[in-house]
């Protein structure tokens, strides 16, 4: 009778680490693979990419997904922290195999319009979102369509992040 609170505390414990209760384990961003990704077999892998003021930045996900097809999602932590800017997620074969994104990579996909922009405090600030636009962000993380337009929005998970194929964007 008294072994409860010990599984509450550690279910809680559990859920929290795995981000799925809000305050903990950090934002992410969640999609699909959509269109044909059978041809790409191996060495897929997915990297949060940026244009700031610093120039690109790169922030890695050691996730190979073996094949999309089977797998046909991803969810991806956040960094807590980055660098100003916009990102957007994109599909990568990793041909130099240093298991990071890098320019020799090949880019196989993106979230096309949909991007991520990290503010390093709340207000109107300039960013790159298919072309510049001043945008009214609230300090960390937050959701963009540029497609919809509206405004930047804050979320635990970033959901419909979908991964188009080069080219392929809606």
């Amino acid at each position: 009778m008294r072994q409860w609170p010990f599984l509450v505390l550690a279910g809680g414990l559990l859920l929290g680490a795995c981000g799925l209760l809000p305050g903990f384990g950090g934002p992410k961003v969640s999609g699909e693979f959509q269109g044909d990704w059978s041809g790409v077999a191996q060495g897929l892998r997915l990297a949060l990419v940026g244009l700031t003021t610093e120039g690109q930045v790169n922030y890695d996900n050691q996730l190979e997904i073996k094949d999309p097809s089977l797998t046909k999602g991803y969810l991806m932590e956040l960094p807590p922290e980055a660098s100003e800017g916009s990102y957007r997620v994109v599909a990568y074969r990793d041909d130099d195999n240093n298991g990071r994104y890098s320019r020799g990579d090949t880019v196989l996909g993106d979230t096309c319009s949909k991007y991520l922009l990290y503010a390093n405090g709340s207000g109107t600030r300039l960013y790159w979102v298919g072309s510049l636009r001043f945008l009214k962000v609230k300090h960390g993380w937050n959701g963009y369509d540029a497609r919809r337009g509206g405004d930047p929005y804050q979320a635990s998970v970033y959901t419909d992040y979908d991964l188009y194929r080069s080219g392929n964007c809606p």
